[in-house]
């Protein structure tokens, strides 16, 4: 299986967004950039600020392909003490964290801040603790960040995050609101919007960066009342079957909805259950060909309706075509 990534519609993408948030742009790229692969990094990075990656394995992957600034999200430190990279900029969350990555040699750290998400970041009392330690040290955070738990908590975390970060040692580049800077209107944005699922494409006015897609290698007309695949499911007429190059071990799961792929155009319905390699697809009336590719997304919508089949959302449905699968950019 193949994802195709257009890595000029991402940069378009982020140029839209820098034109509605108007301050500085982190390009968020953990998770193999939201299953696009860490490689886009060096396609955008004339257009971003700054990154940001979840783990120090990232973080160091990132290092070797660009030059700007790259944010780790808050937890393990250890990693940090044990190598130092001038452009990686560890999260802290406490004076124990802090002191660990200064000592490490790291200049340029942020500060986590915990506005009632109750995942990572500092509480009022830590935080605390930093400000003074940066006072002591003659030291301030290279940035200063929250994250919303929900939309309709964004007032209330504004507030506590202007309230936390009242000390002008933690007045450094702030940074609150991931995509969902772009439906804020009227609010205070801050210096910085650090931007993932919107810069792929999943947002209005946005296109998708990414197209999923996979060889059809087999050909073959089966009659009615014929066993498709594994399990009991059989024809209920005659029909060309296509067998694809995709399965669940590439990120495509076996659910109880009817899933398809797009030959030509047409949407070719799943038949049986997808293998571990490969799956079954009834193109009867299509004058397809060994070696074409079905589409499994080619449109916004492809994604939400495996979402929705999978029960689960667009983010996890992207950070699932991994492994094996082939990355192509254009």
């Amino acid at each position: 299986m193949q994802t195709v990534i257009d890595v000029s519609r991402m940069r378009q993408n982020i140029r839209k967004i820098r034109s509605i948030t108007r301050n500085e742009f982190c390009a968020v790229v953990k998770s193999d950039a939201y299953g696009h692969g860490i490689a886009v990094a060096k396609y955008i990075e004339p257009v971003v600020d700054c990154f940001m990656v979840a783990t120090a394995d990232e973080a160091f992957e990132a290092a070797a392909i660009v030059k700007k600034p790259i944010i780790t999200l808050g937890g393990d430190i250890y990693p940090y003490t044990r190598v130092y990279s001038p452009q990686i900029i560890p999260t802290v969350s406490d004076v124990n964290g802090l002191n660990a990555v200064v000592r490490s040699g790291y200049k340029r750290f942020s500060v986590a801040v915990n506005t009632g998400m109750n995942r990572l970041g500092a509480n009022e009392d830590k935080l605390r603790d930093i400000v003074e330690y940066c006072k002591q040290n003659n030291i301030t955070p290279w940035s200063v960040y929250s994250h919303l738990y929900a939309m309709s908590a964004a007032p209330e975390q504004s507030w506590e995050f202007d309230r936390l970060t009242a000390d002008p040692v933690l007045r450094a580049k702030r940074h609150l609101y991931c995509s969902t800077a772009l439906d804020l209107n009227g609010f205070n944005l801050y210096d910085m919007s650090r931007c993932g699922i919107a810069m792929y494409g999943y947002h209005t006015g946005m296109d998708i960066c990414m197209r999923v897609r996979a060889k059809i290698v087999g050909l073959s007309h089966v009659a009615r009342g014929q066993h498709i695949g594994y399990g009991d499911y059989t024809l209920d007429r005659d029909a060309l079957i296509a067998t694809v190059r995709c399965g669940y071990a590439d990120g495509l799961r076996r659910t109880d909805r009817r899933l398809y792929f797009t030959v030509r155009g047409v949407k070719c319905p799943i038949i049986g259950m997808p293998c571990m390699d490969l799956c079954m697809i009834d193109v009867t009336g299509l004058q397809c060909r060994l070696g074409e590719h079905a589409y499994l997304i080619a449109e916004k919508q492809d994604t939400e309706y495996l979402a929705k089949c999978y029960g689960t959302i667009v983010y996890e449905v992207l950070t699932g075509f991994n492994g094996r699968v082939e990355r192509i950019y254009i």
